[in-house]
């Protein structure tokens, strides 16, 4: 009979739920983003819109680069101390090699002398005077510092040691000049600011070597008094007198031959002190860049139509989902709501009973 109403035994077992539903299927997913196309569609290219119209503000880049050729006596040892965790000690195992050149751009004594440079260069036909405060719009030391080094990559490979270096900025011409001072401050703080265990050396020797020409003069002079009052001393056979004498002249022998050695000493140190700075050997001069080096607009749009759709398509899933388990909640209260009424008036059981098998 059509249309007939049907009560559940309140001892009837209740059926199992079916598990293989709570399985996300692909074809499900599929289907779900069918049915909400349009809406994907919508977010994805308003998001897409969005980003592009916020990068095609953003001006161009320009990145100037140069290598630096390593220069010294290099660490062999230097790729293991860098695995064990020992990379610092490794950088300053030699002093006068270019393994610090890294660590020196990075440092204010570079930066500084940098940001209250007045760079002139040509852009577009025209002289351009600017300084990092300007272009940066800041004044503040630190926030400066902290800028510079953003637009500043400085890399040294490991096997090879050579190093790489890259100046951004929004014109070529200034990439470029700023990169040529970075170089400039790196070879002026080499030659007037860096001291090698060479130089150390020199310097003392040189301490010495003043010290003993002044103790080898006094001996002299001292020598010169006594033969002055003693006038008769080249042909004098007084034994003490001559004693005295075979001293002095020995004391002046042995001085003299300090001093001499010392000399020498002084003069290889003076060698060593330039062959052991080391000297930065460029292997490519700063470039002055043809092509843009950012945005990469096109890339960026696409990532962002991507994440984009993902999230809402992400969001579609789970509203869809939030919406299915309200309905599955409600059909679930209604049932339990049934079960309770029929436990709690047994009669309507009883003609829900009769009125099955009449029909």
């Amino acid at each position: 009979m059509q249309g007939r109403l049907t009560f559940k035994n309140s001892s009837d077992p209740a059926p199992e739920k079916d598990n293989s539903r709570a399985e996300i299927s692909i074809i499900e997913l599929a289907h779900l983003a069918l049915r909400k196309r349009y809406l994907l569609a919508i977010a994805t290219l308003s998001v897409m819109i969005l980003v592009a119209a916020g990068l095609f503000l953003v001006p161009n880049k320009f990145q100037s680069t140069a290598s630096i050729l390593p220069s010294g006596q290099t660490d062999k040892l230097g790729a293991l101390k860098e695995l064990a965790g020992l990379g610092n000690l490794a950088a300053m195992s030699e002093e006068n090699s270019s393994q610090l050149f890294p660590s020196i751009l990075r440092s204010n004594q570079v930066k500084d002398p940098l940001l209250k440079k007045d760079f002139v260069f040509e852009n577009d036909g025209e002289t351009k005077r600017l300084a990092l405060p300007a272009y940066f719009d800041d004044d503040d030391p630190d926030r400066l510092r902290k800028a510079l080094e953003q637009i500043t990559d400085i890399n040294m490979d490991k096997k090879t040691g050579v190093i790489r270096l890259g100046v951004e900025t929004e014109y070529p011409a200034f990439s470029q000049a700023i990169l040529k001072e970075m170089l400039a401050e790196l070879e002026n703080f080499n030659l007037h600011k860096r001291r090698s265990q060479a130089k150390n050396r020199e310097n003392y020797l040189a301490r010495e070597m003043a010290v003993r020409e002044t103790e080898l003069k006094e001996a002299e002079r001292k020598l010169e008094e006594f033969q002055a009052v003693n006038r008769d001393w080249d042909v004098s056979s007084d034994p003490e007198l001559l004693r005295i004498l075979m001293q002095m002249k020995r004391d002046i022998e042995i001085k003299s031959k300090t001093y001499i050695f010392l000399r020498e000493q002084y003069e290889i140190a003076k060698l060593e002190v330039q062959k052991d700075l080391p000297v930065v050997v460029l292997l490519d001069e700063p470039t002055l860049p043809t092509q843009k080096s950012g945005p990469h607009r096109l890339v960026m749009i696409l990532l962002a139509g991507v994440v984009a759709f993902v999230i809402a398509f992400l969001s579609v899933f789970l509203a869809d989902s939030l919406r299915k388990n309200k309905n599955e909640e409600q059909r679930e209260a209604i049932n339990n709501f049934r079960d309770d009424f029929l436990r709690a008036f047994p009669v309507v059981n009883r003609v829900r009973g009769r009125l099955s098998r009449t029909v």
